[in-house]
């Protein structure tokens, strides 16, 4: 039973793309609920107070979702509010995503020096990123880009760019947009040259299970993209991928069908697999593990296993 008049604690992430994606939430609560009270609370995770080694390294995903999950589990804080991409496959007993909201742009963009285009440098090109995916799609495209370890927040990374560190960076478009920098993209990258990571573009708001809380965040959840989000984690899922694995993964809704494409690759880009999916959009949990049941018969694990 809801309180009449609850008091919402809301855990996030100490960044300005966190926060402001925490106060979306906020904000959509109030919306739906007259006279709730929400509160902020920031937390400070791992993956934050260790800004410089690669993610791969120092434990991937779970750093930045670890001690939020842990606030929820003592009580401190009644959603966690996550940007999906993050998300560990597997969520600690106790706790579920108890809404997914609508989902923003999937697609990579890139921010060039000097407005230029990756097509448009002459020799080689430094591109900043920290995400292995990003990596070997790169290094795939062209032999002529030197990918670098970059770190940090939107505005950490943009800053160094400026500062001349590298000569571009690949960034989440999403990110960009709900910060009001879409003026920074040089050009958005198609699906098909940088498929995007599990999650991304999406949020995930976490509870512990059974809840007052769900009810209120019920109005919240968009089921499309639920169901687009379920697919392709069910895909990371199977094939055990995470930060340490350039595992990318889309579902996409069509009318009353739900298209999934996955990507497995080696960091250097060298050897890939893509593979795609369609069926009905209430399946997409079977489809996940049947599209990476195919990869692995197409021979994902010798890839994985590489690594």
């Amino acid at each position: 039973m809801t309180p009449p008049k609850a008091h919402v604690r809301i855990g996030t992430r100490g960044s300005p793309l966190a926060l402001w994606q925490a106060r979306w939430v906020a904000t959509a609560l109030q919306q739906h609920h007259a006279g709730l009270h929400t509160e902020i609370v920031v937390i400070k995770t791992a993956g934050d107070r260790n800004r410089h080694d690669p993610l791969p390294q120092i434990g991937g995903k779970g750093l930045f979702v670890k001690d939020i999950e842990e606030a929820l589990l003592r009580g401190q804080i009644e959603v966690a509010v996550h940007s999906m991409k993050d998300m560990p496959t597997d969520l600690p007993e106790g706790l579920h995503v108890g809404a997914v909201p609508p989902r923003g742009e999937v697609r990579d963009a890139f921010v060039g020096k000097d407005g230029r285009r990756l097509t448009q440098f002459d020799g080689p090109c430094r591109i900043g990123t920290g995400s292995l995916r990003r990596q070997a799609q790169l290094l795939a495209f062209s032999d002529a880009l030197q990918v670098c370890d970059l770190r940090g927040n939107v505005d950490t990374r943009l800053r160094k760019l400026r500062q001349g560190a590298v000569d571009g960076v690949v960034l989440a478009a999403a990110g960009l947009s709900r910060l009001g920098l879409e003026s920074e993209i040089t050009e958005m990258l198609p699906i098909d040259m940088m498929l995007p990571a599990a999650g991304q573009g999406a949020l995930a708001l976490e509870t512990v299970a059974g809840h007052w809380v769900d009810d209120l965040l019920a109005p919240l959840n968009d089921p499309p993209t639920a169901s687009a989000v379920d697919a392709e984690r069910t895909v990371l899922r199977h094939l055990g991928g995470g930060c340490s694995v350039p595992i990318a993964v889309l579902g996409q809704c069509q009318d009353e069908h739900l298209r999934v494409q996955a990507l497995v690759s080696s960091p250097d880009g060298s050897r890939a697999l893509r593979r795609e999916i369609i069926g009905p959009l209430d399946q997409a949990v079977p489809l996940g593990e049947r599209l990476a049941a195919q990869l692995r018969a197409d021979g994902a694990d010798d890839i994985l296993e590489a690594l």
